[in-house]
Order: C-alpha cells, then structure tokens, then sequence
C-alpha cells in the first residue's frame, strides 16, 4: 500500500449507455497534502469521475482505491473521512448560515462546536441572522464549502467551484483552498475548466479530454513536456516578408501576427535589428507566456 497517495484508480472505465463511452482507462494518483486540479472542458469526464470516487455511481471496469481501500468494500469507513461539493449545494434559503449547518450536523455526526469553527474557517462568523437568499453567490458557495467541512475531513472534493464567481469571488475562493491545505493539512481535488485561475492554486494537475487522461504529474513537470524555449509574438508591416526572413525559427501564423520558438531571450535583438535593416517595421514584439491554458490548448489540439 502506497500512504503516499489518498487517491489511486487503475483502469477506471465507464459508460452511461452501450454507443456513449464517457471514461476510458483513467487511473489517477492524487498525492496526500496536495491540491489537484483535474482539468478538462465540459463533457470531458470530470463530474462522472468524481462521482464514481464518491460511489454516486457504480464502477463498472477498473478499481478505486482512497486512503489505501477499496471502494467497493470500505465505503462508509471511506465517505466518513471525505468532503464534497457536486454539482449545485443544497441550501435552505429560509435559514442562516449557522441553521444550513445545524440541519446537516446530526448527519455527519459533528458537534455544535465544530459550526462555529467551519464558519470561522470559510470567514461566514459575523453573517448573523442573515439568510442564505440574501447571500451573493460567493457567499453561497463558502457556506457550501462549510456544509463539505462539517465532519473535519482529509480529503475535499469540489466540482466546478468556482462556476458563476465574480473576480472577487474567485479570488476569495483560491485564498481559502490554499488555507485549507496549509493550515489543516487538507487534500484537494478541484475540478475545474477555469485553466487560468487553477494554475494560481494547485500544485498538480491531470488533464483529461473526451473520456482519456493526457497528462498526471506536477505543474513544473508539465512545462518540460513543452518546447524548452519560449513563444514571442510578432507583428510586422509586411508579415510576409518577414516570415522568410526568420525562416530559421520556423515561424507560424496566430491571427495576423507571427509566432516563433525563441530558444534564447537574447536572440530577440537581434531579431529587431533584422527586421529594421529590411524595412520592416515591427509594431508588437512580445513574449507569449507557456501558460496553463495554452499547454492544455496544445495537448487536447494534439488529440482532435
């Protein structure tokens, strides 16, 4: 048994019907102490995979294994030690915020204590007799969070959280994710198609697209699957010309600007000076980030 990870699938496979294969083959490995980001556009295969983890549906090929168990043999000891959030909360809009935790609190077996610490944590202390419809929908989702960490657990869940958050509320929920796994020493599984803000919060990630995984491993180990050099953007009077004479870069067209490999940043005077002696006039000249996004745009592009 590997105590290193929390989440291990081997062969994970699924179908809703017999011409609609949804999963194929997905064995995850989700690191104990880590945040992951299981990335994805919608119809890859994100929520059906978490709900398998959280017996919400029937494993039909392939084994899960969480905190080193079978699922299918050890699932309440398992579901006792998780937190989630699928899908739309299931909140009392009639009630506040501490009433939504009392209704659940007999459920996963807390103490009353322990609602006063949940509402410290997700900073709902001081939202008193305010109910949950007049909450903004930023509110609504760190009471949501509150309801996943009721039975105090080691392992958190969340599909698509950030769904519908303003900048500020995406802000607010990066900063809590981040609380949650360096104070309380909490595992993290966010589901997410928001590439941009994930890369801000997680430290792995496991790409998955139309039902297949592409990639599992760190965030640094991810940029080494990418050209070494990085991109500069390029737009010129005479693009055209231009092309041929950076030929030696193997230039590409991005919309009605050039894109070259750049294997040294130093090499981007040089290109100026090229340009300029053919009189060419350059009118951007800019570094193109290897980003998040544009690695998953690179590697599900490969997949098409």
């Amino acid at each position: 048994m590997d105590n290193t990870l929390v989440i291990k699938t081997s062969g994970l496979s699924y179908q809703y019907s017999r011409d609609l294969k949804t999963l194929s083959d997905i064995s995850l490995q989700v690191e104990r102490g880590s945040i992951y980001g299981f990335l994805g556009p919608n119809g890859s295969g994100k929520t059906t995979t978490l709900s398998l983890l959280l017996g919400l549906l029937k494993s039909q090929q392939g084994d899960i294994e969480i905190f080193g168990q079978h699922l299918s043999a050890n699932r309440i000891n398992i579901l006792k030690k998780i937190g989630s959030l699928i899908e739309s909360p299931s909140l009392y809009g009639h009630l506040t915020a501490k009433e939504n935790l009392e209704v659940y609190r007999a459920v996963y077996g807390a103490s009353k204590e322990r609602i006063a610490e949940v509402l410290n944590i997700v900073g709902l202390e001081d939202s008193g007799k305010k109910t949950a419809k007049k909450f903004s929908l930023g509110m609504k989702q760190r009471l949501s969070i509150a309801l996943a960490l009721l039975p105090n657990p080691e392992l958190l869940i969340l599909d698509e959280p950030s769904n519908g958050l303003d900048p500020a509320g995406i802000i607010e929920f990066r900063e809590l994710i981040k609380k949650l796994n360096r104070e309380y020493n909490m595992t993290i599984m966010i589901s997410s198609h928001l590439l941009g803000e994930v890369e801000k919060m997680v430290s792995h990630v496991g790409i998955i697209y139309k039902g297949k995984m592409l990639f599992q491993g760190t965030l640094p180990e991810l940029h080494q699957l990418q050209h070494t050099g990085s991109k500069l953007l390029i737009k010129t009077s005479d693009n055209e010309a231009a092309t041929k004479l950076l030929s030696g870069y193997e230039p590409q067209t991005e919309g009605d600007s050039i894109s070259i490999l750049l294997p040294d940043q130093k090499e981007v005077g040089a290109i100026q000076r090229t340009l300029n002696q053919n009189n060419i006039d350059i009118y951007l000249l800019q570094p193109k980030k290897n980003d998040l996004e544009q690695l998953f745009i690179d590697l599900t592009s490969a997949q098409s």
